[in-house]
């Protein structure tokens, strides 16, 4: 028997993450600020096989381009298969054996080939798909989830608001929405108490910019990128 690393698909991150990876570009196309047209126009050969991401929804989208982000994953090969040789690694393994006793054979082998090809270490992953999550990071999704909400559905559309007026205008916003109306605890806040006025604030300003930096990571090709410090 021969056992391989190849072409059998399967999605290596939630469809959440890449469902916030789509908006963060969408919002890019979208844009007028000069820095993020151009910063969009040196990307669009990276995202050209997104296709038209600005007139599209997510799950529009997602039902034509979700094999761009499937990796690929260990299969039984037959005597018919093909495989590329430079991104896999191949094992002739005999079926005659306990499995206990083939584990103990087959670890140290791919250790050692794995070393060679890609190096050592735990974050040591070199993704096949297409596109890939930034290698080493596990994103926090509802973090990020409130951060496009906040940064896309009221910032972008108040950028001269700012402090406890942009903070009552989110408010007004979740309170707003048909599902899911609570507010973030990170932006809600007792209103008679000044340190948590203070508290608040400074979260909307960090939010804020984590959400225009993980909108240049994404021209740049990554998602989510270093956001936060």
């Amino acid at each position: 028997m021969f056992i391989v690393l190849t072409n059998n698909k399967t999605l290596i991150n939630r469809r959440e993450s890449y469902r916030l990876w789509f908006e963060f570009y969408k919002i890019s196309l979208l844009s007028t600020d000069s820095k993020i047209v151009r910063l969009v126009e040196k990307s669009r050969r990276s995202y050209y096989k997104w296709g038209d991401v600005k007139n599209s929804t997510f799950d529009s989208w997602w039902k034509t381009h979700d094999k761009d982000f499937e990796e690929d994953s260990v299969q039984v090969l037959s005597k018919d298969s093909s495989i590329n040789f430079d991104d896999f690694v191949i094992l002739q393994v005999p079926v005659n054996q306990s499995v206990s006793d083939l584990m103990k054979e087959i670890r140290p082998v791919f250790k050692s080939e794995h070393k060679k090809r890609i190096g050592s270490g735990k974050n040591k992953n070199r993704g096949t798909s297409t596109f890939q999550m930034t290698v080493g990071s596990e994103p926090k999704l509802k973090t990020i989830g409130h951060i496009l909400t906040v940064y896309r559905d009221v910032y972008l559309k108040h950028q001269n608001v700012k402090g406890l007026k942009l903070l009552s205008l989110i408010h007004d916003y979740y309170k707003s929405r048909p599902k899911n109306k609570r507010i973030p605890s990170s932006l809600n806040f007792d209103s008679t108490i000044d340190s948590e006025k203070q508290r608040v604030t400074r979260n909307l300003r960090r939010w804020i910019e984590w959400g225009k930096q993980i909108q240049i990571n994404v021209l740049n090709g990554e998602f989510p990128g270093e956001y936060s410090n």
